[in-house]
């Protein structure tokens, strides 16, 4: 009797489970998706990676023209030079669309992004680890500058680009200096530090197009801030670090380290980090059929 109890519980359970798509061999996936080797590029279209949660699209996430590369960085989180892989994976081009389901998280829309290249290509690795120069953005002595968001549209400031509805950074890089309008998490605005430090020689002596220097949030500031940042965007060669950070670069405005501190109370402070990779074991060039 206790048996047939039992059975019939852990039954119903199953049941109301496989009902809801939370089977215990269910692997987060999307509705639906398609994968398959991108049409030849047309000058002049829309070709950015865009949608899916915190976006203005979160049921639907688009690839018009990305490098396995690119998607792999999404689905993990993580830079280009934490990828060890063969080269093509950076100049095959693919077209990715795929509906998702309501109210998916960020952390979860990663897991279906990565159960599809693992299905569509074929895709096994592991993880690894490797030191990096890292740089640490924190809160500056006397505190942050910037304004809680207050979810009403972003304020148009004069000179500056106007945020979109919905986006969540606008920036001219046209222009001497650089402006940059932004509606932010500060671990969203450390991805784009980054290549903002190599644009402004932020870090010395500058040659050619290196590496993009990781930048993690330390400020343990939560929610989402409405800021504008003005910085000088020219590549300076300069002796040392510190002579990009003293200010005004050549009439183009504060570098970037300088223009983080006096204008939103935030610095940039250089560490070794040992930072994860992935490591491809094996992967199609042509993914699997839809």
């Amino acid at each position: 009797m206790i048996r047939t109890t039992m059975g019939a519980v852990l039954a119903a359970l199953i049941c109301w489970g496989s009902a809801n798509g939370q089977t215990a061999d269910r692997q987060p996936a999307f509705e639906v998706a398609s994968v398959r080797p991108a049409p030849p590029y047309v000058p002049g279209q829309p070709y950015q990676m865009r949608g899916g949660p915190g976006t203005d699209d979160p049921g639907q996430f688009t690839a018009p023209r990305a490098s396995l590369m690119s998607l792999l960085a999404t689905a993990y989180g993580v830079a280009f030079d934490q990828i060890s892989a063969p080269d093509w994976l950076g100049t095959e081009i693919y077209s990715v669309a795929a509906k998702i389901p309501p109210n998916t998280t960020k952390d979860r829309f990663n897991l279906m992004l990565q159960n599809l290249l693992a299905e569509r290509f074929h895709l096994t690795l592991h993880h690894g680890m490797k030191d990096f120069t890292v740089y640490e953005l924190v809160v500056a002595e006397g505190g942050p500058k910037m304004t809680a968001s207050d979810n009403q549209p972003a304020p148009d400031r004069k000179g500056f680009p106007v945020l979109p509805p919905g986006g969540r950074m606008a920036i001219n890089f046209n222009i001497q200096p650089v402006r940059a309008t932004c509606r932010e998490t500060m671990a969203q605005f450390a991805e784009h530090l980054g290549g903002w430090v190599n644009m402004s020689n932020g870090d010395g002596i500058v040659r050619g197009s290196p590496p993009a220097p990781h930048v993690i949030d330390k400020t343990g500031l939560t929610g989402e801030f409405d800021f504008t940042l003005e910085f000088a965007g020219s590549v300076f060669i300069a002796d040392s670090p510190e002579a990009n950070t003293a200010g005004d670069q050549g009439g183009h405005g504060l570098s970037l380290f300088a223009a983080l501190e006096k204008q939103l109370g935030l610095k940039l402070e250089k560490k070794k980090a040992g930072l994860d990779v992935l490591v491809i074991d094996h992967v199609d060039k042509v993914p699997t059929e839809n």
